[in-house]
């Protein structure tokens, strides 16, 4: 994404967060980044906000749990069924008297803020995408008699690169100009996808190994380790 494109999505994060009373933070519990401008803007707004590590069964419970100690936050689990009743609770406490509770609901591309919305309101009452930043406008959704919800699209931060973005499941492999650079620094930090894909090779030659299993050769019968390498990255972001 571009300048541009980040400061659009920012401004409408801000007006997200101008019109909820209670703003959900959400994170995929694999790369719980949080934005501190996110959190500058809420203060200086004086809205709540509260911090729903999704995604909560793609890691160890061990892990889930100090990390939820750690930053204070939900553990949620759309797949697992984990989370609602506690957050739900929570923003029924939110509410005052004779009043709606309005929630925003902000975060990366491709953490689930749309099956979040979708499992709190028990029916499909937003659309849920695979490829990052599917969601492309706000709509209000009531998950309850005196709750709405504001869906808002992901967002970008800025002063990342993105390969950071790609690794983080921000930004689709596709959109990235150096996929083989994404694989090599992916198997760089996470030798296990060699495993997944039983590779005995390393580096550019794992790409190569990869291309000619699953058959992606170039003419001539060459390998092709860029689609080899956008392969790799797609099991892991959807892993």
């Amino acid at each position: 994404m571009g300048r541009t494109g980040w400061i659009r999505a920012w401004k409408r994060v801000e007006r997200v967060v101008s019109q909820g009373h209670v703003i959900l933070e959400v994170v995929d519990a694999r790369f719980p980044f949080r934005s501190h401008k996110l959190m500058k803007l809420v203060n200086m707004k004086r809205r709540s906000l509260i911090f729903i590590i999704n995604k909560s069964d793609l890691i160890s419970r061990e892990d889930a749990e100090k990390l939820a100690e750690k930053t204070k936050g939900i553990l949620v689990s759309t797949k697992s069924r984990r989370g609602k009743f506690q957050l739900l609770k929570l923003l029924k406490s939110r509410i005052r008297e004779g009043r709606e509770l309005k929630v925003g609901i902000v975060g990366r591309p491709n953490v689930g803020k749309s099956s979040l919305i979708n499992y709190l309101a028990g029916r499909r009452s937003a659309k849920v995408g695979v490829e990052a930043g599917f969601t492309k406008g706000e709509q209000w959704i009531r998950i309850d008699p005196r709750i709405l919800l504001i869906d808002s699209p992901g967002i970008i931060y800025e002063g990342e690169s993105e390969s950071e973005l790609v690794l983080q499941n921000a930004l689709e492999i596709d959109k990235h100009d150096d996929p083989v650079g994404v694989a090599l620094e992916l198997m760089e930090k996470h030798p296990e996808m060699l495993k997944k894909f039983k590779l005995k090779e390393v580096g550019e030659a794992a790409l190569e190994e990869l291309a000619t299993k699953l058959g992606k050769l170039n003419k001539g019968g060459e390998a092709n380790i860029e689609e080899a390498a956008k392969i790799m990255v797609r099991k892991w972001q959807r892993s």
